[in-house]
């Protein structure tokens, strides 16, 4: 497990000491808040997205768990991280604001607009149901109608 201390001054070069002494309970699990994460993502955000593995951040005299969050396309897979949402280790809460969930939604963007076009496989017939009806292509799946020339 991951321990970030947050806002901590440190030079650039030289000697560093640092002391924490910083009580708080654990009452969620690292597990626990990447579950609430995905629950959320699921609820509010989309399906596309994950929590990975949460690191346990000090803030003053709170602790968080910073669970980072992963876009998957399905055609790439992972495709980029796209945000960081934070649980509280006491109260299990979701410290996920609009600013949070837009930025995460941006940043997917982002990434979706760069990722070639989605191309489905096209199945073997020994896959296919035999003696099914068969159902009228959609417009997307037509062939494209040459210009006329008049």
């Amino acid at each position: 497990m991951a321990i970030i201390l947050e806002n901590l001054s440190l030079p650039e070069k030289g000697p560093v000491e640092i002391k924490v002494n910083v009580s708080f309970e654990i009452k969620v699990t690292a597990e626990e808040a990447r579950r609430k994460v995905n629950r959320w993502l699921i609820d509010q955000v989309s399906l596309q997205m994950g929590g990975l593995k949460p690191a346990l951040v000090l803030l003053g005299e709170r602790a968080v768990w910073r669970v980072p969050v992963e876009f998957t396309a399905p055609s790439v897979g992972r495709a980029g991280m796209v945000g960081e949402v934070e649980v509280e280790v006491d109260t299990g809460e979701v410290r996920a604001t609009p600013e949070i969930k837009q930025g995460i939604e941006q940043r997917a963007t982002e990434i979706a607009s760069s990722l070639p076009p989605f191309k489905p496989k096209k199945l073997p017939p020994e896959y296919l149901a035999k003696n099914m009806p068969s159902v009228p292509k959609t417009a997307a799946e037509e062939e494209p109608v040459a210009a006329s020339k008049e």
